[in-house]
């Protein structure tokens, strides 16, 4: 007796300990909460940022779903810095990912920032109804992050830009755009999302855009992911425990312990490994199609599928590629779909590629300098080299002692950080002294992909001074005069018409809205 009494004392402190536990938790991360501002998006080179902290979890927009995987909270409100922006080290983006102090520390906040608005629905659209007003054309806009206006206001998203862009083209005429994008979304999910929401919406017009996220080698497929069935009584307690703010921190600390957070040198080391066969090369889907979300196969015939329903309401459809990949066979897919079933097909990676060609060369106008000098189509003899100069505009960052390259070449350094010097001194292919423009001569293979980042004043051997988190890329060409090949002028902090490594900016979403408002106006629906 004496021994079950002392179980039961023992398991009953135990109990009241947890429940403590618990409660505390629960009520340290409603406070933090409730007064935080600006919640962090965790961005670095390669999407590498390790385990998320429970008290983020209830600052997240998407909840689970039986049918659509997941989906938006309704009436979700939120600001997001970016961090996608410079940075004096890697591990102060992962430090303000995993802060728990409310507030942002001093070197982020000059970071961009948006805001969203849900709506009961959970879209980022104005109220919607069933019934359409008479009169009023009605577009529903389906699709991923690039529909939702992932890192843009509420009013530069390109369904907002679409419905202004009508608006101010035909003022007589009623317009109701309804965003119905979420972050993350295939053409899997947009498929079920069409049947089981939009339509009872009665569009008019319907505009598809998806890609990017079908081409995820995630691990699983999306199309396994749903109607499994009632989950056993283990997946039951498993998901109770799940629901345990305890359990997810002790969880958080232990996956903590064991991250090893990658170098900006090993992300440089990964672009540049030569992809040999099926096994590692992203673009062979046939390979990967078990750990594809959704393979080339699926994805047409979802689009398809989508459209064909559509045709059937007497829907109008727009294709509107997401990508900026210009390789992708998604993109390829796209293509053909519009070929055959003669839709307008928007072609977004062109557009903002197209967009990016022009910044650069009015960059290079207005700073004065020539143009790039590639000569892609001519073929070069076996063993042919190039000098090449590297140029970057320092833009609006202070560069107190020099900005320097760093990539895997034994010429960039090979991947030592702070150890290979551009100038700004009028010498050596830099055109003119002192315009803040800084260059580095280099000479390699013609046909040769060359990966490098740039840093701004850190210490020899040290990831200082950071770039954007991401890895720039050149393949290497023969100039047209036969002189050095002076590359397009970058600039330092920022990627022109990009947003992230995934999104273009607000400038390509309104680019990307007037397309599509060509196309519409093209199918005569009023």
């Amino acid at each position: 007796m004496r021994l079950l009494r002392a179980l039961a004392k023992s398991a009953v402190t135990t109990i009241i300990f947890f429940a403590l536990a618990e409660t505390t938790l629960r009520g340290a991360y409603l406070a933090r909460n409730a007064v935080v501002r600006y919640i962090p998006l965790p961005y670095v080179v390669g999407d590498d940022y390790g385990p998320i902290p429970p008290w983020l979890d209830n600052l997240l927009i998407l909840r689970p779903d039986d049918h659509l995987i997941w989906t938006n909270t309704p009436n979700a409100r939120r600001t997001y810095v970016d961090i996608f922006t410079p940075a004096r080290r890697d591990e102060d983006r992962v430090a303000l990912l995993r802060r728990f102090v409310p507030w942002l520390p001093a070197e982020f906040r000059a970071s961009p920032t948006w805001a969203i608005a849900l709506n009961a629905d959970g879209y980022r659209s104005a109220p919607m109804t069933e019934a359409r007003r008479p009169g009023v054309l009605r577009i529903a806009c389906l699709g991923d992050s690039w529909t939702f206006g992932m890192n843009v206001d509420q009013d530069r998203t390109y369904p907002s830009r679409l419905q202004a862009l009508l608006e101010r083209a035909s003022p007589s005429q009623g317009v109701e755009v309804m965003n119905f994008g979420v972050l993350g979304y295939s053409s899997f999910q947009g498929l079920q999302l069409l049947k089981q929401r939009v339509l009872d919406l009665h569009p008019q017009v319907l505009l598809i855009g998806f890609g990017m996220n079908d081409s995820e080698v995630a691990g699983y497929r999306d199309k396994d992911m749903v109607g499994s069935g009632t989950p056993g009584w283990r997946d039951r307690v498993k998901s109770a425990a799940g629901d345990s703010e305890l359990y997810k921190l002790l969880r958080y600390v232990a996956l903590v312990a064991r991250f090893r957070p990658k170098t900006v040198g090993d992300y440089l080391h990964e672009e540049a490994a030569p992809k040999q066969d099926a096994a590692t090369d992203p673009s062979d889907y046939n390979a990967m199609e078990p750990w594809t979300r959704v393979s080339p196969r699926d994805y047409e015939a979802n689009v398809r599928e989508m459209v064909r329903i559509a045709r059937a309401r007497q829907i109008r459809v727009v294709l509107v590629d997401n990508e900026l990949w210009m390789g992708s066979p998604y993109r390829a897919t796209l293509s053909r779909i519009a070929r055959d079933e003669q839709l307008p097909l928007v072609d977004s990676a062109q557009i903002v590629r197209d967009a990016t060609l022009a910044k650069e060369h009015e960059l290079e106008g207005r700073l004065g300098l020539r143009a790039t000098n590639a000569v892609v189509e001519q073929a070069a003899p076996a063993g042919a080299r190039q000098a090449v100069i590297f140029r970057v505009y320092e833009g609006s960052y202070a560069v107190p002692r020099a900005l320097s390259i760093a990539g895997t070449d034994p010429q960039l350094g090979d991947v030592v950080p702070n150890s290979v010097f551009l100038h700004d001194d009028g010498q050596d292919g830099d055109e003119r002294a002192g315009d803040h423009v800084w260059s580095y001569r280099a000479t390699f293979d013609v046909g040769a992909r060359v990966h490098y980042v740039y840093t701004n004043s850190g210490r020899a051997g040290q990831w200082e001074g950071l770039d954007l988190p991401h890895i720039r890329e050149v393949a290497v060409s023969r100039s047209a005069d036969g002189g050095p090949l002076y590359l397009p002028v970058e600039t330092f902090g920022k990627l022109y018409m990009q947003a992230d490594n995934w999104h273009t900016d607000a400038a390509g979403y309104d680019l990307i809205a007037r397309a599509v408002e060509h196309a519409i106006v093209s199918l005569n629906p009023f």
